[in-house]
């Protein structure tokens, strides 16, 4: 995975972004394999890079080990002066450097480095969309440019034809914290202004542009409303309000599951019995239920960002954002699986306050007031039998 990120990082266009190539997420953008761009991607590797970063330290922190082996011939990736990162052609140079020596075969040799450079490579990226790929709409509305077509023109913006959104790249730049509290705001508006229709379960994956756009993609041969063009593609959609979870975005992220689940849930709009689709057509017909990796991205938003339930290097830890009318007399409960034990979660909000306005004051485990803390820790999760029920106060 780190290998993919940073070849990645140096493989970059004319915009300084990783090349979109044969697609990326969305692979109905598979046109535009020599000028073509994904801003959306650069930010999604960037966050990534990110995370890689906090593992290490935590690695670190846990054992005392502050370096990770890796293969010799990464270096070439790794240690790297980070004014190169501004120079397309030095990016390229590194990259093909890179390949050719690792072209027929790998030394085997092992180096322990410390990857600091990978926050470096991270935080230039997110400066780097922030600087290059902010734009505003005549009507006044912000938002992150996600593409660059095969012709080299930026995908989002303001046309003849109308305003062009795609909301990929507003999820991945506000999952990976490219997008600052501010411009978090500023795209939640402008989906809303563009791309929210309640009408087919709520966010689209980008407006009508009006045109079979062959420098970009074969989606656009779709009908608007179908498949990836401009479907509420529920993968995305749920992706979107992990984003803004994660971010204490809670109102937002609710609106988004909650406009989703209630026309799911209408057989009589949706035509199908209960669950996620892969994409909500133009009638509001519920699609392809066994294509979606929705699923999966909904119950990850669901248990561990609305409820926070979350582990974390073997610790058991509380963060929910549930709104005040998610909770029935003060409570609200789920159950899971954690590290082989079922465990059920209560938690009580005595106050009725909103996400963002409680925090965990106290935790009770089988009825025992465990401690005055959001997180069970490791070596008190180990000592869990099959069942464990958890009590968690907000204050």
């Amino acid at each position: 995975m780190l290998m993919q990120h940073l070849t990645s990082f140096y493989d970059v266009g004319e915009h300084n972004h990783i090349r979109l190539r044969g697609a990326d997420w969305n692979d109905g953008l598979d046109m535009a394999d020599e000028r073509g761009e994904s801003v959306a991607f650069t930010a999604l590797y960037g966050g990534n890079l990110g995370n890689m970063a906090k593992l290490i330290k935590s690695y670190a922190d846990m054992t005392g080990n502050e370096t990770v082996e890796l293969a010799k011939e990464m270096l070439l990736l790794l240690n790297v002066d980070p004014t190169v990162y501004d120079s397309i052609d030095e990016k390229h140079e590194v990259l093909y450097s890179y390949c050719e020596q690792v072209k027929h075969s790998v030394s085997g040799e092992k180096v322990n480095v410390k990857c600091t450079e990978l926050n470096r490579m991270s935080q230039w990226i997110a400066e780097h969309i922030r600087n290059t790929e902010w734009i505003k709409s005549k009507d006044g509305y912000s938002w992150f440019n996600g593409y660059y077509d095969n012709h080299g023109n930026a995908v989002d913006g303001d046309f003849e034809s109308g305003v062009r959104m795609m909301i990929t790249a507003q999820v991945f730049t506000i999952m990976a914290g490219t997008a600052t509290k501010e411009q978090i705001k500023d795209i939640t508006a402008a989906a809303d202004k563009y791309l929210y229709d309640e009408k087919v379960g709520g966010y689209r994956l980008n407006t009508d542009f009006k045109e079979v756009k062959t420098d970009l993609g074969r989606l656009f041969g779709f009908a608007y409303g179908h498949k990836e063009n401009g479907a509420v593609f529920c993968h995305m959609a749920t992706m979107y309000a992990n984003a803004l979870y994660q971010r204490g975005f809670a109102k937002e992220g609710y609106q988004v599951i909650n406009t989703l689940f209630k026309h799911c849930n209408d057989y009589k709009v949706s035509g199908i019995y209960p669950g996620v689709p892969e994409y909500i057509s133009q009638r509001g017909r519920g699609m392809y239920h066994y294509l979606t990796g929705a699923a999966s991205w909904m119950l990850l938003t669901v248990l561990n960002e609305m409820y926070g339930v979350k582990g974390e290097i073997g610790a058991l830890k509380f963060k929910p954002k549930l709104l005040a009318k998610q909770f029935e007399n003060g409570e609200a409960s789920v159950s899971c699986m954690f590290r082989g034990t079922n465990i059920h979660v209560t938690y009580k909000n005595g106050m009725c306050k909103d996400a963002g306005d409680y925090k965990v004051a106290v935790i009770y485990i089988d009825g025992q007031r465990y401690g005055e803390t959001d997180t069970i820790a490791k070596e008190d999760v180990d000592k869990f039998g099959d069942k464990a029920d958890i009590v968690v106060v907000l204050q």
